[in-house]
């Protein structure tokens, strides 16, 4: 009986990864460029009130990142996951129903909520599923290939969307109503792991005191060296259709970048394994050069075609190997096994900080030309990285 019993939960453990991806996946909003252009068909809007509504919902997200890591933490995984397709699901009811400025502010928080209650708490939940299958080494690997997954599906709903329009504008948003449901009935199948815990796991610990517990970890050092990696690579990725289209790249093939580089992802997700032969000091000190290299070589180049080429494999590494580094974070910087998505949403939030800060700053660099904006932003990368990797080279195992 007692072996039945422990089939079943396995099978229930090993389902949980298909359903995650579909999670992930159902969590994409690829309408957001078709809707703007909707938006400015309504009455009385303007395309600042595009930029208004954004900034809102991302200041949202921004302040909900860290409580909503320790909610889930808290309040279990799974019923977050639940709340997080609810609010996909009401954000995008806002979307086609409304017809102002206050419903589409609206419907940009509520997607806001859903990513902030999704991005520690669905890779807390998934680690916990790979601990009781006895997997957890192979969280990188396995995070990996439905991350590559779910965006290479997504590349291909990014190609879709827009002959849906030739039927209405608000049509790929209607669309995703289906997916919202489907993600929704999803997350309600979802089974809670069940981990065990030791004595200094301690329960009711607040946000202040893990912080605290963190200092001399490393944990703040790595976290603001994969920030200003994550956020020069993340914010310059504003910058590179303009880039390549002001090189006299046709428009029709501006979006070759997002396509090419998701197919990249998915190559890199599905090798993870090669790269962690590779010992993570060794591998971040590489990149350093790796990273800021191409976007400088790129900045010097006037063929488009290049360029599409090169920042495709940027983005497309960059994304593909994330979860090399959160297997790291948790097994070095998980203090307290009750706190996962807290200890991963702080991580998150330090790089939303410099991502944020670094965009600012280059809206003003990419004035002079995008070619200077791309050369300043690579040679700034390649001084800041080498200038904390000393300090980051004593945490590092």
């Amino acid at each position: 009986m007692q072996k039945r019993k422990s089939v079943t939960i396995q099978k229930k453990l090993k389902s949980n990864i298909w359903k995650y991806f579909l999670i992930m996946l159902t969590n994409r909003r690829n309408y957001m460029p078709i809707l703007a252009i909707y938006f400015l068909t309504l009455a009385n809007t303007t395309a600042q009130q595009i930029g208004l509504y954004v900034g809102i919902g991302w200041l949202a997200g921004f302040l909900l990142e860290i409580p909503s890591g320790y909610l889930s933490d808290k309040w279990g995984h799974k019923r977050v996951l639940v709340l997080a397709k609810f609010s996909m699901l009401i954000s995008t009811l806002f979307f086609i129903f409304g017809n102002s400025f206050i419903y589409f502010t609206l419907g940009s928080i509520f997607i806001a909520f859903g990513f902030a209650f999704t991005s520690g708490t669905g890779s807390a939940f998934l680690h916990n599923t790979l601990i009781g299958l006895k997997r957890e080494n192979d969280y990188g690997e396995v995070q990996g290939k439905i991350k590559a997954k779910a965006s290479l599906a997504s590349a291909g709903m990014i190609l879709i969307l827009p002959f849906l329009t030739k039927i209405s504008l608000i049509m790929p948003v209607k669309i995703y109503l289906i997916f919202d449901v489907i993600g929704i009935f999803v997350a309600f199948l979802l089974y809670s792991p069940k981990i065990k815990f030791g004595a200094k796991d301690t329960e009711g610990e607040k946000i202040f005191s893990q912080l605290k517990r963190f200092k001399g970890t490393g944990f703040y050092t790595t976290s603001i060296f994969t920030g200003l990696f994550g956020g020069f690579i993340i914010a310059l990725s504003l910058f590179k259709e303009p880039f390549v289209k002001s090189l006299g790249l046709p428009i029709v093939l501006v979006g070759s970048i997002m396509a090419l580089s998701r197919v990249i992802w998915f190559v890199v997700g599905h090798n993870l394994k090669i790269l962690k032969k590779i010992k993570i000091y060794k591998l971040l000190f590489y990149e350093i050069f790796l990273f800021s290299g191409i976007i400088i070589i790129s900045s010097q180049l006037k063929n488009p075609y290049i360029i599409v080429f090169i920042l495709a494999i940027l983005i497309g590494q960059y994304h593909g190997q994330e979860p090399i580094i959160e297997e790291y974070y948790l097994k070095n910087f998980l203090m307290n096994k009750r706190y996962k998505a807290t200890m991963l949403s702080i991580k998150q939030q330090i790089q939303r900080l410099f991502q944020s800060g670094i965009a600012f700053v280059l809206g003003f660099v990419m004035m002079i030309s995008f070619s200077s904006g791309f050369l300043i932003t690579g040679i700034c990368m390649l001084i800041a990285l080498l200038g904390i990797y000393p300090f980051l080279r004593k945490y590092l195992k």
